[in-house]
């Protein structure tokens, strides 16, 4: 119960309250409206792609983009109408590869390490030609070959064409309009240009064209090994960056087979050159990842009771890595399973004979 004294003094706040809640508020006058013009319309003319540079137009190849890598080397033609090899990858996205390379063909079986564009090099001449070979083989997406792998083989390949520059100035031949230089260009010449080109081609990062125009400067030097003391270097160096770039695109994907693929290719490249970075470090990298591929998928495999296959897949992981915990004890225990599965079976075996003298 409330006492009256209280009662009055709660009155006498709530009528003080109320009081200041009505008391009127001073406001501003409003403020004048204040018109502006409508925004003005955005008159931008649309951005146009931009012109791609070549070694991504062939890794859309390598993806098996055809139709997108064929718009993009349109568009790098256009604004580089002289550049061969550009011109020699769109011609390959338009012949039909049967009609053009010839119902005859032998079969091909992939290697560890392998590319597309190491066997084309092998079999049709150029690195380039990697292209029509997938179309020929109707390959979805050609980089992604499987040791294993069964690949035809044209029988009798087109032989590839170098078309002679129009001019017989050796200055003019050194540009990209002029390439390859003529007939009848002086060895000496000759070497300086082979030698400008394949180093203008490995600062560009485009390896392919380098190992390419490194296999046609070994073939038109003037007698075998003349210029091995210059080329054989520049060789190594453009077929090891080779390796390594596909080595790099390979890692990044999560597929098993990728990363075997990504590991023979840092292999090749550090053959080549022995202190090649990142080829190193990436390697050693790729060494973990394949380690972890391994366990992972032998651990399903022993789940399901494929032991044989477990064991096998342990046995890739600690030869990459004789120290690796997991793997020796998942792999015993699958011996140990394996070896009470065999008793098993054996002591069925005797029980059947016994059952049926």
């Amino acid at each position: 119960m409330i006492l009256p004294s209280r009662q009055i003094a709660l009155s006498l706040s709530l009528l003080l309250l109320v009081a200041c809640a009505q008391q009127p508020v001073a406001t501003a006058p409003p403020a004048e409206p204040v018109f502006s013009a409508p925004p003005a319309a955005d008159v931008r003319k649309p951005q146009r792609e931009p012109v791609l540079p070549i070694e991504q137009i062939v890794q859309l190849l390598e993806s098996g983009d055809y139709r997108n890598a064929s718009k993009h080397l349109k568009r790098f033609l256009a604004a580089h109408p002289s550049d061969s090899a550009a011109k020699n990858l769109l011609q390959q996205t338009r012949l039909d590869p049967l009609s053009y390379l010839g119902a005859e063909h032998t079969t091909h079986v992939v290697e560890q390490g392998e590319t597309l564009s190491s066997i084309a090099r092998r079999y049709l001449g150029s690195a380039m030609r990697f292209v029509i070979l997938a179309r020929y083989n109707a390959l979805a997406n050609p980089k992604q070959l499987e040791v294993g792998q069964t690949l035809k083989i044209p029988l009798h390949p087109p032989v590839i064409d170098r078309p002679l520059a129009a001019t017989a100035s050796p200055s003019a031949a050194a540009t990209a309009s002029g390439w390859p230089p003529p007939a009848g260009t002086g060895a000496t010449v000759l070497a300086r240009l082979y030698g400008e080109r394949i180093e203008m081609l490995l600062a560009a990062e485009r390896y392919l064209e380098a190992v390419d125009t490194a296999a046609e400067a070994g073939e038109r030097q003037p007698a075998t090994g003349a210029w091995s003391g210059w080329l054989k270097p520049l060789d190594q160096r453009a077929n090891a960056l080779l390796w390594q770039q596909r080595a790099i695109a390979q890692m990044q994907t999560s597929d098993v087979a990728a990363h075997e693929s990504a590991y023979a290719g840092f292999a090749k490249a550090l053959a080549l050159s022995p202190e090649l970075e990142p080829a190193k470090t990436y390697r050693e990298a790729m060494r973990s990842v394949l380690v972890l591929d391994y366990h992972e998928a032998a651990i399903v495999r022993y789940r399901n009771q494929q032991l044989d296959a477990a064991l096998e897949l342990w046995d890739k992981a600690l030869a990459l890595d004789p120290q690796f915990g997991p793997a020796q004890g998942y792999r015993l225990r699958a011996l140990e399973l394996k070896r009470r599965v065999q008793n098993l079976d054996a002591a069925a075996a005797q029980q059947t004979v016994t059952d049926n003298p």
